[in-house]
């Protein structure tokens, strides 16, 4: 019984990292995506928190397979949360960074802060990060799937909106430092999009113990 409820703890802590992560997504991508707001000093955003809870999260973690003898369902649980939430910390990461390169494009004196397509990409890749924690939630292998399968998306919304930076680029309708900004805040979104796949493929291993199609546990 223990140890159940040390699992749901560690769930817990999950739930509330990713939560986190959320909410930094929203601030950031609404920061980037907002044409009339400038540079704005006083916002932060505090990737701190998301840092501790992945660090208590894998302590949790290694205290139980160091001090219990643990089998296969629960193995499961606790091996997937401990690589779920490195996943988890990447996005919180990006996030960071689409704040901070996002503060460099405001202060360009470029026309264009926004690129095409990227709001709609940012609410997409958004809205996957959002379906992870439900994911996690209710350990749901048809709702993961349905993540795993918009990462395609995702990728080919990627490679049409480098075609718009490079044409902008080419006319000089956005400096070079604009375009290079532009490219990592695409990167970054890309990469965001990538974590919350991963994050779906470590439901469906806690679920059933597939991960990538092979059996771990």
């Amino acid at each position: 019984m223990q140890i159940e409820q040390e699992i749901q703890h560690i769930d817990s802590k999950v739930y509330e990292m990713l939560d986190a992560v959320i909410d930094s997504c929203k601030q950031a991508f609404s920061y980037y995506v907002d044409k009339k707001r400038g540079y704005d000093a006083a916002f932060v955003i505090d990737d701190d928190k998301i840092n501790l809870y992945e660090r208590e999260t894998e302590s949790l973690c290694m205290q139980i397979l160091l001090r219990e003898k643990v089998y296969s369902g629960d193995l499961r649980d606790i091996i997937g949360n401990f690589r779920l939430v490195e996943d988890v910390e990447r996005i919180g990461d990006q996030a960071y960074d689409i704040k901070s390169t996002t503060d460099l494009i405001k202060k360009l004196p470029d026309n264009i802060k926004v690129i095409d397509g990227m709001e709609e990409l940012a609410a997409f890749v958004l809205k996957m990060v959002q379906d992870s924690l439900y994911c996690c939630v209710k350990m749901n292998v048809s709702q993961a799937q349905d993540i795993l399968d918009r990462d395609d998306y995702v990728d080919n919304k990627f490679w049409e909106i480098v075609k718009i930076i490079i044409e902008l680029d080419k006319e000089k309708k956005i400096s070079s430092e604009n375009t290079v900004y532009q490219t990592m805040i695409l990167k970054y979104l890309e990469r965001i999009a990538d974590h919350a796949t991963n994050i779906a493929e470590w439901v469906v291993f806690m679920v059933n113990g597939y991960h990538k199609d092979h059996v771990i546990i």
